[in-house]
């Protein structure tokens, strides 16, 4: 139970689950209506707190506080307030994260950055391997951007257009795209789905990169086999074709900036800072204030045009057709949906920990979980279960994330094993679960059905085998078993947010 609430009311047999009904319910309104998901949130969190009311020690009787005991300090309504804003403060770093990450990526638009890199792939890019092609640029772009979506609205678009010039089955094709993007989206540096983990989990930054990096790796290069195969079963095809069009795109990309190393200074910026050990937020300030500078000194931009880039997004009214996929980013004004969704997420998840409700409804479903690995496993089902309920990928972090962390403890699983059974599972699966956002926006931006190209995202089905055999093999090993028992004992749940 938490330290908050020691004791309970008479309610307590129903009350803990009036909040995940009150959750589940919206959401599936919300899905079905098309509605935006954080109305769904906002809707749980006054049930939330509604419920917190009648449950919390004090809440629903003023005799219970009568005698002075510990139940009675402080108004109802002032204990579940703090239990909200503590919620809240949770995601604060990983709001500020999204904030940046996305007026940098639209600053670096402007400079001319992503059409430099998406140029440089396509140009040693050979059509007559566009599967292998397409893992390995999608990949490094990924990583680049921290994005999945941002991937596959770059170098995505540009790789199925020469696919289809050759008339190969474009479905395998989105699905090599789709393995390099998530791959990024897991562990790169700038993606804030990174840092969600890192921080619910209270992982260790350094150590919680190495444990997704093992298991990512190993699902890459099984993804990597299975492409080359399938590649040259496919044959190569009419290169000449997917020659003409890789041309016709990288002319389209030249003529929308200027393309040269002096472009790429932002990124190698980033990435040497990142390896320096320099804090997230620095590095991502870095290089939204170099990419403005690349864009000013280099592009000839107007500085209050990138400052309108930053804020409101980039687009160009130049680019026509395929290119107009390409060049365009929401910036900080592209945020609003997700921060209100964490902001929310927050509150709700602030509220039914700390008023000892979620421990409560979740004790009967994971009691009998007493092993490291039986835990991971079901942190992994939980993720993806938490992804397809919620239909957001961020969820497949913060509802397993608050719901298990107690259980955690208790078997002794390190948090970055935690992290990483998440990143393994749900963050992944959101790509091909049609409703959630993620997926809806690849597949709108690929014009393709996620169940379409699902089949052939083998990064994607070889990712949760990677993770099941890991938490096998590494029973006893350095991110786990005795190091985590002793270290998992005095860590406490507050998200890291200072470390960044």
């Amino acid at each position: 139970m938490s330290q908050e609430t020691k004791h309970i009311t008479k309610h307590s047999g129903w009350m803990p689950y009036v909040p995940v009904v009150g959750l589940a319910i919206p959401l599936a309104v919300a899905i079905a209506m098309n509605l935006k998901l954080y109305w769904a949130m906002a809707t749980g969190s006054v049930v939330a707190a509604g419920s917190a009311w009648v449950y919390t020690p004090g809440a629903s009787s003023p005799e219970s506080g009568a005698a002075g005991g510990e139940a009675s300090s402080g108004p109802a309504l002032s204990r579940i307030y703090g239990y909200a804003l503590k919620g809240v403060s949770r995601i604060a770093n990983v709001v500020i994260l999204v904030l940046l990450v996305n007026a940098m990526t639209a600053v670096w638009f402007s400079s001319g950055t992503i059409q430099s890199m998406v140029y440089y792939g396509l140009s040693v890019m050979h059509p007559g391997q566009v599967l292998v092609a397409g893992l390995i640029i999608s990949t490094l772009v990924s990583m680049m951007l921290g994005s999945s979506v941002g991937t596959a609205a770059t170098v995505g678009v540009a790789v199925l257009g020469i696919a289809k010039a050759l008339g190969m089955p474009l479905a395998p094709v989105a699905g090599a795209i789709m393995s390099g993007a998530v791959f990024g989206d897991r562990v790169s540096f700038l993606s804030p789905i990174f840092h969600l983990a890192v921080d619910f989990t209270g992982s260790d930054r350094g150590k919680a990169t190495k444990r997704i990096l093992a298991t990512g790796v190993a699902a890459w290069l099984v993804a990597l086999v299975a492409y080359l195969v399938m590649g040259y079963s496919l044959g190569s095809g009419a290169a000449g074709e997917g020659f003409a069009v890789r041309d016709m795109y990288l002319d389209l990309l030249s003529q929308s900036a200027k393309i040269g190393l002096w472009a790429l200074v932002p990124p190698a910026l980033v990435m040497l800072m990142a390896a320096g050990k320099v804090p997230v937020r620095l590095c991502l300030i870095a290089g939204l204030l170099s990419g403005a500078l690349v864009a000013v000194f280099y592009q000839g931009q107007g500085i209050l045009s990138v400052l309108s880039s930053a804020i409101s997004g980039y687009h160009t009214e130049e680019a026509v057709g395929e290119l107009s996929r390409l060049l365009r980013s929401g910036g900080i004004a592209g945020t609003r949906d997700m921060v209100l969704l964490l902001g929310f997420a927050g509150v709700y998840t602030g509220i039914t920990e700390l008023s000892g409700m979620m421990e409560e409804a979740i004790n009967p479903l994971v009691r009998g979980l007493k092993s490291r690995v039986g835990f991971l496993m079901t942190a992994m089902g939980v993720s993806v279960f938490s992804a397809a309920f919620a239909s957001n990928q961020a969820m497949s972090v913060i509802l397993p994330a608050r719901l298990l962390e107690g259980k955690r403890k208790e078997t002794g699983t390190s948090p970055e094993d935690f992290a990483g059974a998440l990143a393994d599972s749900g963050m992944a699966a959101a790509a091909v679960i049609p409703w959630n956002v993620m997926a809806a926006l690849c597949a709108q931006i690929l014009q393709m059905s996620p169940l379409t190209y699902a089949p052939y995202s083998f990064f994607l089905s070889a990712l949760p085998v990677a993770g099941a055999v890991y938490a096998v093999y590494t029973e006893e090993k350095p991110f786990s078993g005795r190091l985590a028992r002793t270290r998992s004992t005095s860590r406490s749940d507050e998200v890291t947010g200072d470390r960044s």
